[in-house]
């Protein structure tokens, strides 16, 4: 006997799940950051955020001599924060203050999820690139 995906022929190759999306976020060190993700049901239409949990963490890899992966550590975690929480859009803002930015490093990793009592869904993942900045702070002059 042999499992069969409705409406193919045996022998078939499958794929389940996708690709997450890959965020590439660039950002001037000390300088306050953030960008909007929009997160869509099966159907297309925005998701009520309102029951689910939002997390993000940046995590900073270390290697050894021969470059391979020894430990890795949660630099930073975040909550991103629902927009249009009285009529929900489905989408949410992630922000970075300036001293947290201060303390990233280009290649530290992140990834977002929301949650509920039963699920956990990562929604992306991404590295930062950090730009050294130029500009003194006013207060530092």
């Amino acid at each position: 006997m042999v499992a069969q995906y409705r409406g193919s022929q045996v022998g078939g190759s499958y794929s389940v799940g996708g690709e997450l999306p890959q965020v590439k976020w660039t950002v001037v060190r000390g300088d306050t950051a953030s960008f909007r993700v929009f997160v869509y049901d099966d159907d297309g239409d925005p998701l009520d955020l309102t029951e689910w949990t939002l997390a993000m963490d940046v995590e900073r890899q270390y290697y050894d001599n021969a470059g391979e992966a020894t430990t890795s550590e949660i630099i930073i975690s975040l909550t991103p924060t629902i927009t249009g929480e009285d009529e929900p859009t489905g989408s949410f803002t992630v922000s970075l203050l300036s001293d947290e930015s201060e303390i990233l490093e280009t290649d530290d990793a992140f990834d977002i999820q929301i949650s509920d009592e039963t699920r956990v869904w990562t929604l992306a993942q991404g590295t930062m690139t950090i730009i050294e900045d130029i500009t003194a702070q006013p207060s530092e002059s």
